[in-house]
């Protein structure tokens, strides 16, 4: 099935609020085998809607629109589907009863602009009415349509739950559909694609997509087979023809983050880790104890900004501040050391460096780092150059210092 996705929305058309429903949906319908041909966006614009609708139906086996379902004067979806469906709107009174239900519920006041909830076009199906989002579905010339509201969340909710399911069991040809998920990092987009030219035209029903998540690159390889036997083989096939290639920069794989792989590996292990940051400013213990149960293995996290910091909590010695200044190797390497040492942890890990836009010199330009790592056998530190701005180096130099990390713990 080929289909077409329609995002509504002066906020989206002027920038002020980014499309993450389109990104979303393109990603989770692919990833089921069902081929996204167009995406399109639209303001509040009456005609504008209409024109879109038309010229999706003429060409689409079905369509998701969201946004312009709310209660304000700009949202105007509703109106616009009945129009072009040349249906009255009609109030649904179960719909109604059950909004002023759930307002009395949890102590909210009826406001009258609340009734447009409850108007549809006449014949449509409300999806999912007793759930906490809803919207509407029907079908033109055959072709259904699926009108959904613009809270991420809710899409998300609805799309999972109710739509995804319906338009599975509309496919005419049904296959079994099975995707793996590679983050990498390390490696340009670009270069990526080098390397895998000519995977995805091996085998019939193989889609490698390439999506870039700064500060990672994900690679989906994707595998619509008529079995679950035939297409299973052959992912686990091309994953392993994928790995071979790219191991040394997979970080991750399907769900999981870098962080998750860090921590599953530190626990098979029995490891302990302290870290020391400066120019990161807390970002690595942020992104470490985002993870559930990561007190088993994270010790402790320093941000030690000031020098003055450095050596009162980490323990690096005034003179190698003094010589070597605070973003260099020894003092990143001292930092390391100071972690783990102070913290009786397995491994310790440092960052310090300019993110910039200010403090940059001819010698060491915004964007220097210094990562270290001590397991107790001498801190060894690595010395980086990274783009972007203040947030990117951050970004980067986190991402980098994680990774070294599994690296040095998988080798």
């Amino acid at each position: 099935m080929r289909g077409e996705i329609i995002t509504i929305g002066d906020e989206l058309i002027t920038g002020r609020v980014p499309d993450q429903n389109a990104h979303y949906l393109s990603s989770r319908l692919s990833s089921l085998g069902l081929v996204v041909t167009s995406i399109s966006t639209v303001g509040d614009v009456p005609g504008d809607i209409l024109e879109v609708l038309g010229r999706a139906v003429g060409r689409s086996d079905f369509i998701l629109i969201c946004g312009g379902l709310g209660p304000t004067e700009d949202d105007i979806t509703t109106e616009v589907a009945a129009k072009f469906l040349k249906c009255p709107l009609v109030l649904n009174t179960w719909l109604l009863e059950y909004i002023k239900q759930s307002l009395t519920r949890r102590g909210l006041p009826w406001v009258d602009a609340y009734e447009k909830l409850a108007l549809m076009p006449e014949g449509a199906r409300l999806i999912d009415p007793q759930g906490t989002a809803c919207g509407f579905y029907c079908r033109h010339q055959e072709v259904p349509l699926f009108f959904l509201p613009g809270v991420p969340e809710e899409v998300r909710y609805l799309a999972e739950s109710k739509v995804l399911p319906l338009l599975l069991s509309y496919d005419r040809e049904p296959a079994v559909v099975r995707q793996r998920l590679y983050k990498i990092f390390g490696l340009a987009e670009a270069r990526i694609g080098e390397l895998l030219e000519g995977l995805a035209g091996r085998e019939e029903g193989v889609l490698l997509g390439y999506y870039p998540n700064f500060p990672e690159n994900h690679v989906s390889v994707t595998i619509r087979g008529r079995t679950v036997g035939q297409t299973e083989e052959a992912l686990e096939r091309l994953g392993r023809e994928v790995e071979a290639v790219l191991a040394p920069y997979v970080v991750a794989r399907d769900g999981a983050s870098l962080e998750e792989a860090v921590g599953r590996v530190l626990t098979e292990r029995g490891l302990t880790l302290a870290v020391a940051e400066s120019c990161t400013g807390g970002l690595i213990g942020h992104r470490l104890t985002s993870v559930s149960g990561s007190s088993a293995y994270f010790e402790r996290g320093v941000v030690a900004y000031s020098n003055r910091s450095k050596i009162a909590l980490l323990g690096v010695r005034p003179e190698v501040l003094e010589r070597y200044g605070a973003v260099s190797a020894e003092t990143a390497r001292a930092m390391a050391e100071g972690a783990r040492t102070s913290s009786g942890a397995s491994l310790g890990l440092a960052t310090t460096g300019i993110a910039g836009p200010t403090g940059g010199t001819p010698d060491k330009p915004v964007g220097t780092v210094y990562i270290a790592l001590d397991s107790g056998k001498g801190a060894e530190a690595e010395h980086f150059l990274f783009p972007g701005d203040r947030a990117q180096v951050k970004m980067l130099t986190a991402e980098t210092a994680l990774a070294r990390l599994l690296r040095f713990l998988k080798p």
